[in-house]
């Protein structure tokens, strides 16, 4: 049965070992990052960490390299499957709950008891206890290793194997000093101990006789004050030699007696045997051994600061590597920052301050050519390395894949395809290729091809939202988050959306501005936080009024942000007939009005009551109401009598006056009345809107009505310019 002290080490091993179960576990380092390009988010379940995916317990099964093989792939998926991660967990808390009783029973002998007072060898107890815990965590130890690890090479070929070798090491040569310890040198000690002690002169004790009396297993107790010797061998609090777990029978006690909560009066009530004589007999045999036993001790405990020190290597990194890293594309990324630091230092300026910059995300980790066509074509760094001048969404998807996959399916991915399906300016070719590129294009993207890997003049440079690319990938995630500082907070600013959304015939920008949202903005946005510690940007603390970001993307109490701007609309405001996303032909949108309505009434219902946002919702449906029914419905009719008529030509768009204004009816005035009346602009819903809507109305009426009149078809613009120029998709 095992003391009382083993009793409260191994309690409070088994409350350190559970409460292990509540710490998190280690976030991956910057080191990390930096191995293998990718965030947090693809080897954990959350950007900020937590349970590891397939991906992650493959990485480290790989020996934190990457790329990972498909069959590193497949094994760690079955052996993240329940019967194994049940298992894992068992073996893991066995192992940690192992590590700590041994470590801390050891800590306790040399902090408490003394490895220089254990004169007979380790007590029963103690040999029993530290034998279990090093069978455990071998046996434990194995399985892991197993699990982490697929194949030899992996224990040098990268900083993790060499760890673990290292730790592995340090681990058997403390087994097999402690199996010696408990084995061999204890024998010998407990043999010495047996040893009748020598006797000096006049009967007095000898310090080798003084030094076997440690009151263990039968043994008398004894201990020496001032040069004299007392036996407390019959004292209830020297049981088994050991004074309160502290003070250890067999030595010397006189220093001890100083910080003792009593005096030397204590003394008084037991046997005095005597003065200690000197000993000047050589060194008995026993003495020899009980050094080799310390010296074991001691360097068991080295081992252990050692072990832990590779422990917390592993958690939390170290700014020294165990092997240099000499894997080519990190050695291009250095290169190229190298590089750029002298030619294009603003560049490098602004990487530097970015969180890519933080985290070691370099040049090669976004500008790496991504797959077989782009690689062949791909400009080559000097180690000859593939480098895309074209950073598109599926470079950040490694980092990012939630929100690259919520942009892939937003207008704003698809808003080069839709301008070609809805604007007559493009698919019938009434203006040129430079005024596309310089116009249209810069917002809605240009399709970028390559030649010889460089990007051909007229589709480059371009950061259009819609931009397609070499990759076959959509989109521009530097639209938002401009390059290279990549910032959340600047995305989050209202200026981040003015670029592309302002002018005549979507003029949000200002209509924000003109609302009591964007006044509120402008008076005091400078105070806000658009980039808060917590990483929750939240109404009410961080902002006092919306933004763009805060309406279409941003989280709102318990709903989650988004990258799909698609989302939370319950009107296509754009098209020329007011319609719901879904039924919107140039890109049907896979939603439910009503869900989404309920999505930005949320966003509302942050700062405003709910029969404040159901009246402003109500509002609106009635302005696209009266819109669809009163201008564009009338006018759609008389224009589709013309053409059935003959007196409007269905070749080229805009060749006719009458085409221009019926454009512009629900293009312009149209679009600005629903925005305005959608962002509670009420100069841009009337004035800008619905009021020049009546005059562009009167205009079609008149026209229709003189070309029914005259009877002759509408005269045409034969000299047009630009018309008739190559056109796209």
């Amino acid at each position: 049965m095992l003391g009382k002290r083993l009793l409260f080490i191994c309690l409070v091993a088994a409350v350190l070992g559970a409460a292990g179960l509540w710490v998190p576990s280690a976030q991956a380092t910057d080191a990390y990052a930096r191995q293998t390009g990718k965030g947090c988010i693809f080897c954990h379940q959350e950007s900020t960490g937590g349970q590891l995916r397939t991906a992650g317990f493959a990485y480290i099964r790989n020996g934190y390299r990457y790329p990972i093989s498909q069959a590193v792939l497949d094994k760690a998926e079955a052996l993240q499957g329940p019967l194994h991660k049940t298992l894992r967990f068992v073996i893991g808390y066995l192992h940690l709950l192992a590590a700590v009783i041994f470590f801390g029973a050891i800590f306790y002998i040399h902090l408490f008891v003394r490895p220089t007072r254990l004169t007979g060898g380790l007590p029963k107890p103690e040999r029993i206890l530290g034998l279990s815990c090093m069978a455990v965590l071998t046996a434990t130890g194995v399985y892991l290793t197993w699990a982490r690890m697929d194949r030899w090479v992996q224990f040098r070929d990268n900083t993790f194997g060499r760890m673990l070798t290292v730790k592995i090491a340090l681990f058997a040569l403390m087994v097999a000093i402690g199996l010696a310890a408990v084995t061999v040198v204890h024998r010998k000690m407990r043999a010495a101990a047996k040893a009748p002690a020598p006797a000096t002169a006049g009967g007095a004790l000898s310090p080798a006789s003084l030094a076997a009396a440690d009151g263990q297993e039968g043994r008398p107790a004894r201990i020496l004050y001032q040069g004299k010797v007392y036996d407390v061998s019959t004292s209830p609090r020297w049981k088994d030699g050991r004074h309160f777990g502290k003070h250890q029978a067999g030595g010397d006690l006189t220093a001890a007696m100083a910080g003792a909560p009593h005096g030397p009066e204590v003394l008084d009530r037991l046997a005095c045997l005597g003065a200690l004589a000197a000993d000047t007999a050589p060194p008995a045999p026993d003495a020899r051994v009980r050094k080799v036993f310390v010296g074991m001790a001691y360097t068991n405990l080295a081992l252990i600061f050692l072990i832990l020190a590779c422990i917390a290597v592993w958690r939390w990194d170290f700014p020294l590597r165990l092997m240099a890293e000499t894997r080519p594309e990190v050695v291009a990324g250095q290169t190229c920052v190298g590089c750029h630091r002298q030619k294009t230092p603003a560049i490098v300026a602004e990487w530097e301050n970015s969180a890519h910059g933080r985290l070691g995300v370099d040049c090669y980790k976004c500008h790496r050519a991504n797959n077989e066509e782009l690689i062949l074509k791909a400009h080559l760094t000097h180690d000859r390395i593939p480098i895309s001048p074209v950073v598109s969404p599926t470079h950040c998807s490694g980092c990012h894949p939630k929100e690259a996959e919520q942009f892939a399916r937003s207008k704003h991915a698809n808003t080069h395809e839709i301008m070609w399906r809805i604007d007559h300016w493009l698919k019938d070719g009434m203006n040129n290729a430079i005024e596309r590129t310089t116009g249209c294009l810069a917002c809605h993207g240009t399709e970028v091809k390559l030649v010889d890997g460089k990007p051909v003049a007229g589709t480059w440079p371009n950061v259009g939202i819609g931009r397609l690319n070499p990759d076959g990938s959509k989109g521009s995630c530097s639209s938002c988050h401009t390059r290279h500082r990549f910032s959340i907070e600047e995305a989050r600013k209202p200026e981040a959306c003015d670029q592309c959304h302002l002018g005549p015939d979507h003029p949000q920008i200002e209509i924000y501005n003109e609302s009591k949202h964007g006044t509120i903005y402008h008076a005091e946005g400078y105070r806000w936080q658009f980039g808060p510690d917590d990483r929750r940007w939240t109404a009410g603390r961080d902002f006092r009024a919306p933004t763009c970001a805060t309406c279409h993307m941003s989280s709102a109490g318990e709903m989650p942000a988004s990258h799909d701007v698609t989302e939370r609309l319950s009107w296509e405001t754009q098209a020329p007939l007011t319609v719901r996303p879904a039924d919107f032909k140039p890109f049907p949108a896979a939603t439910d009005w009503r869900v989404e309505r309920g999505k930005m009434t949320a966003v509302c219902r942050q700062c405003h009551a709910e029969s404040w946002a159901k009246a402003h919702f109500d509002n609106f449906d009635a302005a696209v109401a009266h819109y669809n029914d009163v201008y564009y419905r009338p006018a759609q009719q008389r224009i589709d009598a013309l053409y059935k008529a003959g007196l409007l030509s269905t070749g080229r768009y805009f060749d006719e006056p009458l085409e221009w204004e019926f454009y512009e009816l629900w293009h312009h005035e149209g679009r600005r009345a629903r925005m305005g009346a959608a962002m509670m602009a009420p100069d841009y819903a009337w004035w800008h809107g619905f009021y020049e809507c009546k005059h562009r109305f009167n205009h079609v009426m008149d026209a229709a009505r003189d070309l029914e009149t005259g009877g002759a078809p509408s005269p045409r613009w034969d000299d047009f310019p630009g018309r008739f120029q190559e056109v796209s998709p």
